[in-house]
């Protein structure tokens, strides 16, 4: 009886073992705050891989209930300085709220020299002058980020260190994320220093925009009520693989029509990291144009918003423009004249010659 028991006991101990295992239990005692450093510090950017995003966003009370979801997936891959990336991702929509709802889902290529749009199951091929001006406008980003380190990104030149924004730090072991195993850090959020260098991106975007009022940042010190943050950093390389937040807000007393609170929900799951994506066109696409007119909108005015509505030469093509990607060469010369352009007049100079 005495031997059956220990065997019990014994196996009983291997089950519970086998359990701590598969809930991400496993042993890893590294400094919760110097993992999250190494992370949001790591000098080796994330170029590619494959992603999954989920936002949820629930509001309670009598006056505003209502719950929205969005959800993003899909892959992506760096090309190198000045060259637009490639990514192809689908994106699905879903609100509710008092007796209405909204259900949608559609999609984003981004195919070497050519870009395509996916509503509805149905793929749509990006005109080429709207497309130029996305290029266009991404190299203007790009340019302007040139004037900080190759190490330092926007936030570390504010002074801002990610991990600042969590306390009460954990480390909760080691978990797989999407084959990758990882370290679990999970804190509380740090209000006051969120909110604090939340103000500092502001006051840069105001500094551009000349439209942002960092003090209005302000109110979110007292809006929310908790924040649980979740990091699961790669055991071996300190790269992001998951980012989870949890928040609840209370809107302030007396605001017209605001709900008795809100709850936010965040995941941004990362895999293949920096494992090469391939992203084909897809067949036989229509024009967006016929997508566009269905619903009344003007093309011009997706280019005329990229340009800031103003310097405009004229409005792009209403057929729709040709979806036909430049040449091999006409290509090259463009990207050479980005990494020499400066001005808004020389980087329309630069689109023209990919119609070469």
């Amino acid at each position: 009886m005495t031997r059956i028991r220990a065997l019990t006991v014994l196996a009983f101990a291997l089950v519970s073992a086998l359990l701590v295992v598969a809930c991400g239990g496993g042993g890893n005692d590294e400094d919760p705050g110097q993992v999250l450093h190494e992370t949001f510090s790591n000098p080796t950017p994330i170029r590619s891989g494959t992603f999954d995003l989920d936002l949820r966003i629930e509001t309670s009370g009598a006056s505003s209930p209502g719950k929205f979801e969005a959800k993003l997936g899909g892959k992506f891959q760096g090309r190198g300085p000045d060259q637009f990336p490639l990514f192809d991702f689908d994106v699905s929509l879903h609100g509710e709220g008092g007796s209405q709802s909204f259900t949608g889902s559609g999609g984003l290529t981004s195919a070497g020299n050519e870009a395509f749009v996916k509503f509805q199951g149905t793929e749509y091929a990006v005109p080429q002058s709207l497309y130029q001006e996305f290029v266009t406008t991404y190299a203007q980003l790009q340019s302007q980020s040139k004037t900080q380190s190759d190490q330092s990104g926007l936030l570390q030149s504010l002074g801002i260190d990610v991990s600042n924004w969590l306390s009460d730090l954990k480390n909760d072991g080691t978990e797989d994320v999407e084959g990758t195993k990882t370290i679990h850090i999970s804190g509380k959020a740090n209000v006051p220093q969120l909110v604090d260098d939340l103000k500092k991106i502001a006051q840069r975007a105001g500094n551009a925009a000349g439209n942002v009022d960092p003090a209005e940042f302000d109110v979110l010190k007292g809006t929310i009520r908790s924040g649980d943050i979740d990091v699961n950093s790669g055991e071996d390389d300190k790269l992001l693989r998951r980012l989870q937040l949890d928040f609840e807000l209370t809107p302030p007393p007396g605001t017209p029509g605001a709900p008795d609170s809100v709850t936010v929900f965040f995941q941004l799951n990362l895999a293949d990291v920096n494992n090469p994506q391939s992203v084909q066109a897809p067949a036989n696409p229509e024009p967006l144009k016929n997508l566009l007119d269905r619903y009344g909108i003007d093309l011009g005015n997706f280019g005329n918003a990229l340009r800031g509505g103003v310097g405009s030469s004229g409005a792009l093509p209403e057929s729709g423009g040709s979806t036909t990607a430049p040449s091999a060469s006409a290509t090259e010369q463009y990207q050479q004249c980005l990494q020499q352009a400066s001005g808004q007049a020389e980087l329309q100079q630069c689109a023209a010659l990919l119609g070469q």
